[in-house]
């Protein structure tokens, strides 16, 4: 074990006590945490010479501690300048030699004094007993803390609760039912427009199960219970697209999770054009139909 120092270093208004680990100026206490003080440490032991960045590295960064060096060392300066109330462009006290290492620049006066001191030091510092507490104090103190983490819990479960209100919507992807099969990226389309159009419609009430999240159900042989465990979601909007090159058809189905039931479905009808237009459009329409069912009351949980 390291034997402990009792080495004062005197520069300036400012001194550093080893053995408490603080900056001092005037007496007064500057804040410098540990590192930036024991690099601080290393510069006054070596007052005017160059004292390289292995030798920094060795002494305050063990071995064994994973650190950016470079970014440690250059913040523990700047931290210690700070400190110092030091300027790099024109230092008083720590000089940096680019490349190389740090050189403390002003006069330090040593004081090392006998481990009397030390043991004097010690007395003044050492840890306060614990406090004698009768059993009426131990007993308010376990009151309140128990009522504390009851008031904690209530909120935690007020908030849950609050949270719980709204309503979950996961929209499955559209699938294309055409002969050729060529209507995927109007299915993709529409199905986003539905999940992005659904999301708008009542934010404090309707939440909806992100696209990333309900696209792997395309095609799945799931039943809608196991699909809406997995999504946590209170309805499911699904449907599918035929097409002829002259017209299109979505089918679409909301259901409810918790008796599986089809609670609104309808057909909408189109033709064919603009793509960007067409998906806004149709998940427009679909979004104003089905609004009204799935937040006509709050689904059973």
């Amino acid at each position: 074990m390291r034997p402990v120092s009792c080495r004062v270093f005197r520069f300036g208004l400012f001194e550093a006590d080893v053995h408490a680990g603080e900056l001092r100026r005037d007496g007064a206490r500057v804040s410098l945490q540990d590192q930036p003080f024991q690099l601080l440490i290393a510069l006054l032991e070596r007052p005017g010479e160059l004292v390289w960045r292995e030798h920094l590295r060795q002494q305050v960064w063990p071995q064994d501690t994973y650190v950016e060096f470079d970014h440690a060392l250059n913040t523990a300066v700047k931290k210690i300048r700070i400190a110092l109330g030091d300027c790099a462009s024109s230092p008083q006290y720590v000089e940096t030699i680019p490349k190389r290492g740090y050189r403390f620049l002003a006069p330090v006066e040593v004081i090392d004094d006998s481990s009397l001191k030390c043991k004097e030091f010690s007395k003044t510092v050492r840890p306060r007993q614990g406090l004698k507490a009768n059993p009426a104090t131990i007993v308010l103190l376990v009151i309140v803390l128990l009522s504390l983490v009851l008031l904690g819990t209530r909120w935690r479960i007020a908030a849950r609760d609050s949270a719980d209100k709204r309503t979950v919507l996961a929209v499955l992807p559209l699938e294309d039912w055409s002969d050729v099969g060529s209507y995927a990226l109007l299915c993709e389309g529409i199905t986003q427009e539905l999940i992005t159009q659904s999301g708008h419609a009542d934010p404090a009430h309707l939440t909806v199960v992100p696209r990333a999240t309900s696209a792997v159900y395309r095609h799945t042989p799931k039943t809608v219970a196991e699909v809406a465990h997995a999504l946590r979601a209170d309805y499911l909007l699904e449907g599918n697209l035929r097409g002829d090159g002259r017209h299109v058809r979505i089918t679409m189905e909301l259901i409810r999770v918790s008796d599986e039931s089809r609670i609104w479905g309808e057909n909408f009808d189109r033709e064919p054009g603009n793509s960007l237009a067409l998906e806004s459009e149709i998940a427009s329409a679909i979004t104003e139909k089905a609004k009204p069912a799935l937040l006509a009351s709050p689904p059973p949980r």
